[in-house]
């Protein structure tokens, strides 16, 4: 093993192993990429899974703020399945996706199709776990249907624009996960990249729109009527965009403009 091996790698470096991998994106068949999404948004439900779980176990045992911080901590899960299984998630490809384009080597088109089909099998993924996950709650006695309403309206209580700002520091958060994970050397670093910046996102209460979707698409179908299908597409809007805006542009961009602007 060189003795180098351990040191972080350098910015250019990280610039080009993510442009190869959006590269990769590009060339994949459609429905390749499509089942991986689909994936992804099924894996990264196992977070909710895990909050419910807790949550179940803990409510009325708690206080607020200790209950938060318990279900904060099981955030980074379903996050950790996808990243190191390496299926696609859409906010990470905020980042990832847009390299290409900004460089010339993509069109805006082409880019459209990347965002599309990732959002859309996460949404179906994410959609399907929720009816898996409100089915379940029904006939076991370690998931209660009341979690779905107490996060549901977590999810739903802040103004637009308080969920706009949130959206993108997750979105800013997720695009600078991908960089990191990237810079990691090995797995080990790379997990406690994932659970570190997602349980900040998680203690903060940032929306994701794909984590996010999880929770409210149980809310809305296993829920006693705190999320109605307005107030649902309310957060899956405001948050799409937010994630988007904040991984495209202060980490897409901002970081592909300084890194090229200094190579000699």
């Amino acid at each position: 093993m060189s003795i180098d091996s351990d040191k972080p790698k350098s910015e250019r470096a990280v610039l080009r192993e993510q442009m190869d991998a959006s590269l990769h994106e590009y060339e994949r068949e459609s429905r390749s990429l499509l089942l991986s999404s689909v994936a992804a948004g099924l894996e990264i439900g196992f977070s909710f899974f895990l909050m419910m779980a807790l949550f179940s176990s803990f409510y009325g045992e708690l206080g607020k703020p200790a209950l938060h911080l318990v279900l904060s901590l099981s955030y980074p899960v379903g996050f950790i399945l996808v990243i190191i299984g390496r299926t696609d998630l859409f906010t990470e490809h905020t980042t990832l996706a847009i390299l290409p384009v900004v460089d010339g080597r993509q069109r805006l088109r082409d880019l459209g199709r990347i965002w599309g089909l990732i959002y859309l099998g996460n949404m179906i993924g994410a959609f399907i776990f929720a009816l898996m996950l409100v089915s379940y709650a029904l006939v076991s006695q370690n998931i209660t249907q009341e979690g779905f309403d107490y996060y549901g309206q977590k999810l739903i209580d802040d103004s637009n624009v308080a969920l706009f700002l949130g959206a993108i520091l997750a979105g800013w958060l997720m695009g600078l996960l991908g960089w990191l994970v990237s810079s990691s050397t090995d797995t080990i670093g790379r997990i406690t990249v994932i659970a570190i910046v997602t349980f900040v996102i998680g203690l903060g209460s940032l929306p994701h729109c794909i984590a996010g979707a999880v929770a409210i698409f149980s809310a809305w179908i296993g829920g006693e009527g705190v999320v109605d299908w307005l107030e649902l597409l309310r957060f899956q809007v405001i948050a799409t965009l937010g994630n988007t805006f904040g991984g495209a542009v202060f980490v897409g961009l901002l970081k592909y403009g300084y890194i090229t602007n200094n190579l000699p």
